[in-house]
């Protein structure tokens, strides 16, 4: 898993590249809670390069939503393809993620 963090503006974007899986959720958790450590209040991850989400990886992402919800900053997630966004169907957490198509949408969501 490949992570990359760039900014733009007051929004910091995550993009990964790889599965979130067991092996390397680790890493993505260290990585979003620093964000959230430093304060920056607007997240964007950017799955555009994500082929799978495995059970740990949605675990993880509940987990990251829940916490950037307690300290009210906002966190969204983009170019999810449509093979993970069934799975988050399936499983109902779609409802508590804010979702996008594109970046231009979910940066007008800030």
């Amino acid at each position: 898993m490949e992570i990359k963090l760039e900014k733009i503006n007051d929004i910091t974007l995550v993009v990964l590249n790889g599965e979130l899986n067991m092996n390397n959720i680790y890493r993505v958790r260290e990585t979003l809670k620093k964000i959230l450590k430093e304060k920056k209040s607007k997240v964007l991850i950017d799955f555009d390069k994500v082929p799978f989400v495995d059970s740990s990886g949605i675990a993880l992402l509940l987990e990251i939503v829940a916490s950037f919800g307690k300290a009210n900053h906002h966190i969204c997630f983009c170019h999810v393809n449509k093979k993970i966004l069934s799975v988050f169907e399936i499983t109902k957490v779609h409802k508590l993620f804010n979702i996008f198509d594109s970046h231009e949408a979910a940066l007008r969501s800030f």
